[in-house]
């Protein structure tokens, strides 16, 4: 009878500590212990040439049992396995070795793939110690206000599987593709209008494995996301505008995991919905509070590697959760009155570094100063939400509006400024 009556006690007690978790918008203690999870670390190292640094993997400590390294990772630099002379080189034990010359791009990419945990994929970075910024401005197109053929209102770049640009341009009611130099090709689907294939207000705009391009716009009837094959041509509509589970109200940033699973982050419904990959409702997970695992106008996301998924907030911070929605850690908080404040969009690369698109707190371009006074537009971390760099455009003022990463690690920033629109590229040295 003791005994009943004790597990009953504990059972009251359980669901008093997560009404009390509940009541003061904290995530569960399950979401904060992600059993099964690793880190890796260090997670960021600056070395000179010649010089060495260990790295291991960490399997978290669980419930009633110890941190332990993880057994059988394989280590490797920048995708190659055991690295090689010009990057650097790295032993089954994980130690790194660093090269005797600085490499083009100092930033270098340690990968560790575990059998064991949940995020099989880890990744640290290595910063080469090397003079100037870490990226350069290698480009820029585009076309002045007064008289724009092409733009009235861009708002989100994204490149296609042959490295061409795509822009969804808001005001403009349509969907326009370019070669990565600002050669028009062709428009995406139908031009202005509300019909299957037609554009209303586009706002993002997204390429998955296949090619297919998504497109979300602000139709008034019930549709909002559509599907392009790589030519521009309509395939499908899914996602009804409204509030339910699976509905959308306001999508701002679409990205896809290994399972091809689309994950979409909802302006107004404040949540992440994720569908399959042809258009099926499947969960949601976030809501409108101020627990560590809710949003505040999420706009930006972004999926690494290893599936784990990225979400800014527009007034900060960034979030990183499991796929199914398990809060892990918080990055890139504001930091008035001289760093940002806004975060507009998200993007990512193969090593599952994330750009953030920021302003401050004084408004569009000059309000974030890097260490030679430059307007910074661009945050840059690595997977595990440490900083790495700062790009800041070769344009004095400008809204805040979106950047996407080629595989050659080249970034494309869409801008609008007092009299231009257009592209900026930057390379990393």
């Amino acid at each position: 009878m003791h005994a009943v009556f004790t597990a009953v006690q504990r059972l009251r007690v359980a669901i008093l500590v997560a009404a009390l978790f509940l009541a003061a918008g904290l995530p569960c203690m399950s979401a904060l212990a992600q059993p099964g999870r690793a880190r890796i670390t260090p997670s960021v190292v600056t070395l000179a040439p010649g010089s060495t640094q260990p790295f291991k993997v960490i399997m978290m400590a669980e419930r009633m049992q110890g941190a332990r390294l993880a057994e059988g990772v394989k280590w490797s630099v920048n995708n190659i396995p055991g690295g090689n002379k010009e990057l650097g080189t790295i032993t089954e034990e994980g130690v790194y070795q660093a090269p005797q010359t600085v490499p083009p791009v100092r930033e270098i990419h340690i990968c560790a793939e575990a059998p064991e945990p949940t995020n099989h994929f880890l990744f640290a970075t290595v910063l080469m110690e090397k003079e100037g910024p870490a990226y350069e401005f290698v480009g820029t197109w585009g076309e002045a206000k007064e008289g724009a053929k092409y733009f009235t209102d861009p708002h989100c770049i994204e490149l296609d599987n042959d490295g061409n640009v795509i822009i969804a341009d808001y005001l403009a009611d349509r969907v326009l593709r370019f070669t990565p130099d600002g050669k028009y090709l062709n428009m995406i689907g139908l031009g202005s209008g509300e019909g299957p294939g037609q554009t209303k207000k586009p706002r993002v705009v997204a390429v998955d494995v296949e090619g297919r391009i998504f497109v979300t716009d602000e139709k008034s009837d019930k549709p909002r996301v559509q599907v392009f094959d790589s030519k521009g041509k309509f395939l499908q509509i899914f996602a009804p505008k409204g509030t339910r589970k699976g509905d959308i109200l306001r999508a701002h940033g679409m990205d896809w995991d290994a399972e091809r699973r689309l994950f979409i982050t909802d302006v107004d419904n404040m949540r992440v919905s994720v569908y399959d990959k042809e258009g099926a409702f499947l969960y949601t997970f976030g809501e409108d509070a101020d627990g560590m695992a809710d949003f505040n106008a999420p706009h930006g996301l972004a999926v690494d590697p290893a599936g784990e998924v990225f979400v800014c907030g527009y007034y900060g911070p960034c979030k990183k959760f499991t796929p199914d929605g398990g809060y892990l850690f918080s990055f890139a908080e504001g930091d008035p009155p001289d760093g940002h404040v806004y975060v507009h969009s998200i993007s990512d690369d193969q090593w599952g570094n994330v750009y953030l698109m920021v302003r401050g707190q004084r408004g569009y371009g000059g309000a974030l100063q890097d260490n030679e006074g430059n307007t910074v537009s661009i945050l840059k971390y690595n997977n595990n939400g440490d900083y790495i760099a700062s790009i800041a455009l070769a344009v004095s003022e400008h809204k805040e509006n979106w950047a996407t990463v080629g595989e050659d690690g080249k970034v494309y920033a869409l801008f609008e400024s007092a009299d231009r629109f257009g592209v900026q590229i930057y390379a990393p040295r």
